[in-house]
């Protein structure tokens, strides 16, 4: 496997953008794409909003899942909660 080249990316975020909290994702997989349903569930109750609906390629879910694993564990190892 041939290494990754990075590039650095100007990201334009519009002044209007807000983030949002969402306290469940649900994941759904087949062959060809990995589905991420972002929901915010309200406390005390079933009801949810779904907030973002992302779609990658298995190979961008594999890197997002190595990235994620990295970040946390270099945090949570640093930062003890």
């Amino acid at each position: 496997m041939e290494p990754i080249q990075t590039t650095e990316l100007m990201v334009n975020v519009p002044n209007d953008q807000r983030p949002v909290f969402a306290n469940m994702v649900q994941t759904t997989v087949n062959d060809r794409e990995v589905l991420m349903q972002f929901l915010f569930v309200r406390p005390n109750t079933n009801q949810a909003t779904m907030l973002a609906e992302i779609v990658l390629t298995p190979q961008h879910a594999i890197d997002l899942q190595k990235s994620l694993n990295e970040v946390i564990k270099k945090h949570f190892t640093q930062n003890v909660i």
